[in-house]
């Protein structure tokens, strides 16, 4: 097997992964929900670690998700402007676009690295989980996205991109 075989074949199981994990975060989200709400409003129990697990997955499910609709290229945008522009033009608006959006993920990295640290000891009042996982799939997700935007904009420059 060649090594470009190899890193191709080991990208796309990377994404399987990914959409996996995705997919896991949100079905084990709505299991948990429906025990919070089957055990609150028809045992009349409240079962306390239901509500941190679930917004521990929701953020992992967004977060990560956000990685996959990048990679995809189906996060929401509003295209009527760049669509009559010609060739070269759209290429620029998108590099520009490419960007800023690297520039907002950086300070997400850099916010989320900070609020790691602080919240290392801090742990989930429910069960014993640091809310420093929180800010660690954030910062992941970040650097994953600067990462595919970077590709966008050598592809861009390069060409092979409109």
């Amino acid at each position: 097997m060649s090594t470009s075989t190899f890193v191709n074949r080991s990208i796309e199981r990377f994404w399987r992964l990914l959409t996996a994990v995705v997919i896991t975060a949100f079905s084990l989200m709505l299991i948990i929900m429906a025990v919070q709400v089957i055990s609150r409003y028809l045992l009349g129990i409240a079962v306390p670690w239901t509500d941190e697990a679930s917004r521990y997955l929701f953020l992992a499910e967004i977060f990560l998700g956000s990685i996959l609709a990048l990679h995809y290229q189906q996060h929401i945008s509003i295209t009527i402007a760049t669509d009559m522009l010609p060739v070269r033009l759209k290429r620029i608006t998108g590099a520009l676009a490419d960007v800023i959006c690297i520039l907002v993920l950086l300070m997400l990295v850099f916010g989320a690295w900070n609020m790691m640290g602080r919240t290392s000891g801090i742990l989930a009042s429910t069960f014993q989980m640091s809310f420093s996982y929180i800010y660690f799939i954030q910062c992941l997700s970040a650097a994953i996205m600067i990462g595919l935007l970077l590709g966008n904009l050598y592809r861009r420059f390069n060409g092979r991109s409109d």
